[in-house]
């Protein structure tokens, strides 16, 4: 559950930065957000859209770690969206685990993988 070091953790925010800013979002970085709780909540993005979707704001948690994310990082994250009252939100990792994905579907969590922020060149 050690992250890993910040050159690594910046491979995956800058993937992260070019994929969403290749599908026209305003990407504003390194957000605090407090809660209804009282708690402050990090997240590394918040995208923001013009366009006439549902969800026009969301902040992005990146997890950058060496082995899969599971279904309990996935519950605090569940958490901390509902502490914000219902926001919604996306966590961006390089692997999450089998039953973190299947969570993932059943709770209308969005979750990417590395492999899925990877612009394919034609």
């Amino acid at each position: 559950m050690i992250p890993n070091n910040d050159e690594e953790l910046q491979d995956l925010l800058e993937l992260a930065k070019a994929f969403f800013k290749s599908m026209d979002f305003v990407i504003q970085r390194e957000i605090d957000v407090v809660g209804t709780s009282g708690k402050k909540h990090h997240f590394e993005m918040l995208l923001k859209t013009n366009s006439d979707l549902e969800i026009n704001q969301l902040f992005v948690k990146i997890v950058d770690w060496k082995r899969a994310v599971g279904v309990d990082r996935l519950i605090r994250f569940e958490r901390i969206l509902n502490d914000l009252n219902d926001r919604k939100g996306m966590i961006v990792s390089n692997i999450f685990s089998e039953s973190a994905v299947k969570f993932a579907k059943r709770r209308g969590l969005i979750i990417y993988a590395r492999e899925h922020l990877e612009i394919q060149e034609d």
